[in-house]
C-alpha cells in the first residue's frame, strides 16, 4: 500500500471514531457515560493536536501553535470536567472537547 492510501485510511478511521464518539456523547442520557466520553474526547483531541503539530515542518511555528491551541481546548475541557461542580460546567467541558476534536481534525487534514 502506498502512503496516500494509508493516509486515506487514517483519515477515514479518525473521522469515524470522532463522529461516533461525538454523536454518542450527544445522544446518551447517563451522566457517567457522558463523563467517560468527555474524557476520551479530551485525550483524543490532544492526540489529534499532537499529530497535527508533529506533521508540520519545524519552521512553521505559527501553524504549530494553532495546532497545539486546539489541543489546549481539550485540556481546558478536561480540567473543567474534573474541577467543575455544576451541570453548566459539564456542558462547557463537553463543548470544549468537541471543538478540540472537530477543529483539530479539520486543521490536520485540510490546512
Amino acid at each position: 500500500m502506498n502512503a496516500l492510501g494509508a493516509l486515506v485510511i487514517l483519515f477515514a478511521a479518525m473521522s469515524v471514531i470522532s463522529a461516533l464518539a461525538l454523536l454518542i456523547m450527544l445522544l446518551v442520557k447517563d451522566e457517567k457515560k457522558k463523563k467517560i466520553l468527555c474524557y476520551f474526547l479530551g485525550v483524543w483531541g490532544m492526540l489529534i493536536a499532537w499529530m497535527s503539530a508533529d506533521s508540520l515542518p519545524s519552521n512553521y511555528i505559527v501553524q504549530q501553535i494553532i495546532a497545539w491551541g486546539f489541543g489546549v481546548l481539550g485540556v481546558v475541557g478536561l480540567l473543567i470536567q474534573i474541577c467543575g461542580k455544576s451541570s453548566k460546567h459539564a456542558v462547557i467541558a463537553r463543548v470544549l472537547v468537541s471543538l478540540s476534536v472537530v477543529l483539530g481534525l479539520l486543521y490536520l487534514f485540510f490546512f
